[in-house]
């Protein structure tokens, strides 16, 4: 039977832990025919759909605790880095295509364009992305803190031409963006304000990606209110491609207390 998931936690860790039980549970094995780790005899463990809630996302630490013999899936450190150079510099390295940041903060990006109908040529066009987050910011100090007008995109439509693109090594081949949107909306309750954001991944790793992914993204809520002076509200998420990857399904358990982790490790 298809299935829907909600997880609704107190803070990131809490939400994290309550994800692997929820998909170690309701997951279903899904083959991966092309992407990441793909071809061969590849699986992950999916959600067919899920979406959440993190209550108190700035809670600190930001970082998943892990029990003693599981290595930590990402530090207070790493998600402080994440979010300054994936999420707020749009500045691309020269192995990179884009960042997260490239949309939310505005930068450089080239979409392909197909000479041919075979699609064996084509040209990368460059264009010119805008700041998204400083139109939201500015939007709601000049327009009012109640609007729902205040959404990032992330991509666009010819992002998804990227995978049409021939490539001889994994390191050639093109992707696009998995977090694909932003939301952002202010309610009043009991005479605050407060600052909720709505996070949409087409694809996440949940074991190894999710922690440093939502931990970066609750550092950009903190960085919106606090230009706008109001509170951090509740973190809410959704996917339909929410995973573990058959290669960390043994520390998904691990973690859960279902195996020993030092015979894993």
């Amino acid at each position: 039977m298809l299935g829907f998931s909600n997880v609704i936690g107190t803070d990131l860790g809490d939400t994290w832990f309550k994800l692997l039980w929820k998909l170690d549970k309701d997951g279903r094995m899904n083959k991966i025919d092309n992407g990441s780790f793909g071809g061969g005899n590849t699986y992950r463990l999916e959600f067919d759909f899920v979406s959440g809630m993190i209550q108190y996302p700035t809670t600190r630490p930001l970082s998943p605790i892990m029990p003693e013999g599981l290595p930590p899936v990402t530090t207070d450190e790493d998600i402080q880095k994440y979010f300054l150079e994936y999420l707020m510099n749009g500045k691309l390295k020269s192995n990179e295509h884009y960042k997260y940041a490239t949309w939310i903060c505005g930068g450089q990006y080239t979409v392909p364009f197909f000479m041919d109908d075979e699609k064996t040529k084509y040209e990368d066009v460059p264009l010119t992305v805008p700041d998204q987050l400083e139109w939201c910011i500015n939007h709601f100090k000049t327009k009012g803190l109640y609007n729902n007008h205040c959404y990032i995109t992330i991509g666009y439509p010819e992002s998804n031409l990227a995978y049409d693109i021939p490539f001889k090594t994994e390191d050639e081949r093109r992707t696009s963006p998995c977090l694909r949107g932003i939301d952002m909306k202010i309610v009043n309750d009991d005479g605050k304000d407060y600052l909720l954001m709505h996070a949409y991944f087409r694809s996440q790793d949940l074991y190894a990606g999710w922690p440093e992914n939502m931990g970066g993204i609750t550092l950009l809520m903190e960085y919106v209110a606090g230009m706008l002076d109001i509170e951090v509200g509740p973190l809410y998420f959704s996917s339909k491609g929410l995973h573990c990857y058959s290669h960390s399904i043994e520390l998904l358990k691990c973690r859960l207390g279902k195996n020993d982790a030092t015979e894993t490790i």
